[in-house]
């Protein structure tokens, strides 16, 4: 019995040091648990220059942490942007960046799109999303503002030839095929002039076609209820233009006059922003039709804006010459409105079109008086027959 009561306390004896020693693992595993899942992270935000511009390298922003990620898996942040430039035309960048275990820092790029539209400084501000782990926290520098400058203003202001220094020639037979009236306009041309042939027949309704005429309409427009119509009719002219092919400027400019000053592309005649004597050309455009036109005697004609052009070849498009072969646009350019405060005395300026994408002197028309020619012509005139 001695032998088995020493083998018990034996056996009873290594038990219990088992015991104490899982017990001491056991608190020991418990204190690392505790001491890793108090770590936090403070995140930061940085970058190598906050001025960026087109064709410049790409810039690298960087993430990082207060100390190394040491919680066995990557950590991954959203970014969040906001700003005047737009993703994707203006820059690229990734949206989410990831740290991984036992490193302290990542990196991404900011690509600037270079494009060729001339655009005003931009803004972009890149943040740190707040929707984060519990075990990350945002220092005070999660934000970087960015400029972004355009490269090519000055690259277009340079294409278009000061109209007071040498510049090539300029062709205006080139816009002949827009004369699309061919019922009623022919344009031909020489080494020296362009010839504009016109019946002066518009191909829109009037209520100054005689009555039996399939183009003959009452007036229905409801805005002018002081409109009356005046004694004239539309009657077939033969009216020859015979323009400068490549225009000059005058060294002294000419009065158009009363009358014809030149012509529209669907036929029609321009006059001038002046009444015949004893008239009040404001009284007179409450004889205007519904498309802005109306005769002297036989001869219909436009003062300003001949409204079924621009509505149906666009309010920037080509309308048509002046007798000194500038051509004449419509009451916008570069989808802006024109207004007198943008054209010189003549009642143009020197700018890009888009049939003269290197620049042209050219005529616009607007809504102010005097709506389509100002001071007379600027170029050298032609003549005209009727």
């Amino acid at each position: 019995m001695r032998k088995d009561e020493k083998q018990y306390r034996w056996i009873l004896a290594s038990v219990m040091v088992l015991a104490l020693w899982a017990s001491s693992c056991e608190s020991e595993s418990g204190d690392d648990i505790t001491e890793e899942e108090s770590l936090t992270y403070s995140l930061h935000l940085n970058s190598e220059s906050t001025t960026l511009q087109e064709g410049d390298d790409p810039i690298v922003v960087t993430l990082s942490l207060d100390q190394v990620n040491q919680t066995g898996q990557s950590i991954s942040v959203d970014i969040k942007t906001s700003g005047t430039a737009k993703d994707g035309e203006d820059y690229r960048l990734a949206k989410e960046l990831s740290i991984a275990d036992g490193d302290q820092s990542a990196t991404l790029q900011i690509e600037i799109v270079d494009d060729e539209i001339p655009e005003e400084e931009e803004s972009l501000t890149i943040a740190l999303n707040e929707d984060l782990a519990d075990f990350l926290t945002l220092g005070d520098d999660t934000s970087l503002d960015f400029s972004i400058s355009d490269n090519d203003k000055e690259e277009e202001e340079e294409e278009v030839t000061d109209p007071n220094g040498e510049q090539d020639e300029i062709d205006i037979s080139t816009l002949a095929s827009k004369f699309y009236h061919t019922d009623a306009v022919t344009v031909t041309y020489d080494d020296t002039w362009v010839t504009i042939t016109t019946k002066d027949l518009p191909d829109h309704e009037s209520m100054y076609y005689s009555a039996n005429d399939p183009l003959y309409a009452s007036y229905n427009e409801p805005n002018n209820p002081d409109f009356y119509k005046n004694p004239g009719s539309i009657e077939e002219q033969n009216i020859v233009f015979k323009l400068p092919r490549f225009p000059k400027e005058a060294t002294i400019k000419e009065s158009p006059g009363l009358g014809p000053m030149g012509v529209a592309i669907n036929s029609v005649v321009f006059f001038n922003q002046e009444a015949g004597p004893g008239d009040d050309i404001f009284e007179e455009v409450n004889t205007f039709d519904q498309y802005e036109g109306h005769p002297a005697g036989d001869q219909y004609h436009y003062h300003i804006e001949p409204i079924w052009l621009t509505e149906l070849k666009g309010s920037d498009a080509f309308m048509g010459f002046l007798l000194d072969g500038f051509p004449v646009y419509g009451t916008h350019e570069n989808g802006a409105e024109i207004t007198n405060d943008d054209l010189d005395d003549y009642h143009g300026h020197y700018a890009a079109t888009v049939d003269f994408p290197n620049g042209i002197y050219h005529y616009h028309i607007t809504t102010e008086y005097p709506w389509i020619n100002g001071d007379g012509y600027y170029g050298v005139a032609g003549t005209k027959t009727q």
